[in-house]
């Protein structure tokens, strides 16, 4: 584990270390408001996280979307793992909710840290987060409202419903297959960390871009492999995680005019000893 981390970071440093100046020139200012930003994604991600623990009273009692089509079909048999797709499952699981959230968010702030802008981390992560949020949170309304049923549910996979209660699926989960809701996690994640590094003209911003779309493509096929969800439900997801997390930093957090200023307000966190413990103090 130590020598595949030590291995990225030299990659890392290799692929931005490609400019011949020792420093990148000061990355502009993007528009950036805590004080509309951090209540969206917060409120947002809590939201979200409502919805799932409610997905009983929330989710149709059968499917809407109960029938399947040639291309789905042959591809999900093509690509499920026969035996144990609950393994892929879990490795999917493992993709959103740390592999992709970590090198996202990780790397665009060690692409801020190497060009010496520490302090656009905060702003940036905040961004990112809230693409990934707004996205999450439109793929939640539409898999309630569409009702697709999941492929194994569909197929009655036995290899998948036997391991009911561990690793198989959660009870009221078998009618929300549309759309893919890692695949637009993971895909938001990339295209949004991806913007924010392009936008500020970081070195390291290829790199971003290609981690993070390396990550989110593996998810997706995991996503098929533990026959979780269909071909087109993962394309779907893909499709509209990346557009959330292109447009929604680029049409709200692009550089206007004025922004990018040496009066421009800007949002940092420190830490801090108090006491015996660490405070947190944020500057506006």
């Amino acid at each position: 584990m130590r020598a595949t981390a030590a291995l990225a970071l030299s990659a890392f440093l290799v692929a931005v270390s490609s400019s011949p100046a020792a420093a990148a020139d000061p990355s502009p200012e993007l528009t950036y408001r805590p004080e509309i930003d951090l209540p969206i994604t917060v409120v947002g991600g809590a939201a979200w996280i409502a919805s799932e623990l409610a997905k009983k009273g929330l989710a149709p009692e059968s499917c809407r979307w109960c029938t399947t089509n040639a291309l789905d079909t042959s591809i999900r048999d093509a690509l499920v793992w026969g035996g144990n797709p609950n393994t892929a499952h879990d490795l999917s699981n493992v993709t959103v909710l740390g592999v992709a959230p970590a090198a996202a968010l990780g790397l665009t702030a060690l692409a801020a840290w190497y060009d010496g802008r520490s302090d656009n981390i905060a702003a940036d992560l905040v961004i990112v987060t809230e693409a990934m949020v707004v996205a999450m949170n439109m793929n939640q309304i539409t898999k309630y409202i569409v009702g697709r049923q999941r492929p194994y549910a569909h197929h009655d996979n036995p290899d998948v419903l036997r391991g009911e209660g561990t690793s198989g699926p959660l009870p009221h989960d078998d009618d929300l297959s549309f759309f893919s809701g890692h695949s637009t996690a993971v895909f938001s994640l990339a295209a949004a960390s991806g913007t924010v590094a392009s936008m500020r003209g970081y070195r390291a911003a290829p790199w971003v871009w290609a981690n993070g779309m390396a990550i989110a493509a593996l998810s997706g096929y995991l996503r098929i492999a533990g026959d979780r969800h269909y071909f087109t439900d993962v394309l779907t997801g893909a499709v509209f995680g990346a557009a959330s997390g292109v447009l929604i930093p680029a049409l709200f957090h692009a550089p206007r005019p004025g922004v990018a200023s040496s009066g421009t307000r800007r949002f940092r966190l420190s830490l801090a000893p108090v006491g015996a413990g660490v405070g947190v103090a944020g500057a506006f």
